[in-house]
Parts: structure tokens; C-alpha cells; sequence
């Protein structure tokens, strides 16, 4: 279970959690994990705390498979905040989450 030491974020995790039901059940902690970035991004800026302290959350080595698989969605986001952050993450991370295409040479 993800915890926040910010009480406001922990409260808002928890909604974003319950409103997550149709996401798959091993995806449901990073897409709440989303929407609270996305909020605290947009009410308070990137410098925000709280926007660094769900990053923290984001990054945690248990969640990194379930963040990779989130990035590798067909369906995944495409807009260029959704990129931004990816490549935010992917350079904090030191990898990258989203699916590399296969180079036509490559062997099946």
C-alpha cells in the first residue's frame, strides 16, 4: 500500500484508488499515482512538494514493473504532458518505461 506523508495527498490517493476500478487490479495504485500527479501538477506546479513526493511514490522499486507495464499500455497516453513526464521519469529512473519499437533487423 502506497503511504504519503502529506495527509492531503494520502487522502487524494485514496479517492483516485476507488475511482481506478477499471483500470487492471496491478495497475490500479500507478494510475492513481497518476491522476494525483496530474492534479497537484496542475493546482500547484512541478516544484510542488506534494508533485515531488508522488514522484518519490512513482519510482518506488515494487511499483517500477507495474509503471513499466503502465507505459506500455497500446492504449497509454500520447499527449505531451503524459511524454513529459515519462521522459521525467525515465531520466530519474535511469531506464526507460515505455516499450522500445523493434528495429525492422532485429530477429523475431
Amino acid at each position: 500500500m502506497i503511504n504519503f506523508t502529506d495527509p492531503q495527498l494520502q487522502k487524494c490517493f485514496e479517492s483516485k484508488l476507488t475511482e481506478a476500478g477499471g483500470v487492471s487490479g496491478e495497475l490500479r495504485q500507478v494510475s492513481a499515482l497518476m491522476a494525483v500527479h496530474n492534479s497537484f501538477h496542475m493546482l500547484e506546479g512541478p516544484h510542488s512538494s506534494r508533485v515531488h513526493e508522488t514522484i518519490s511514490q512513482l519510482l518506488l522499486p515494487q511499483l517500477r514493473p507495474q509503471l513499466r507495464r503502465w507505459y506500455q499500455r497500446p492504449d497509454a497516453e500520447k499527449n505531451s504532458e503524459a511524454i513529459d513526464l515519462r521522459d521525467h521519469l525515465n531520466q530519474l529512473a535511469g531506464e526507460r518505461f515505455e516499450s522500445r519499437p523493434t528495429p525492422p533487423w532485429a530477429p523475431a
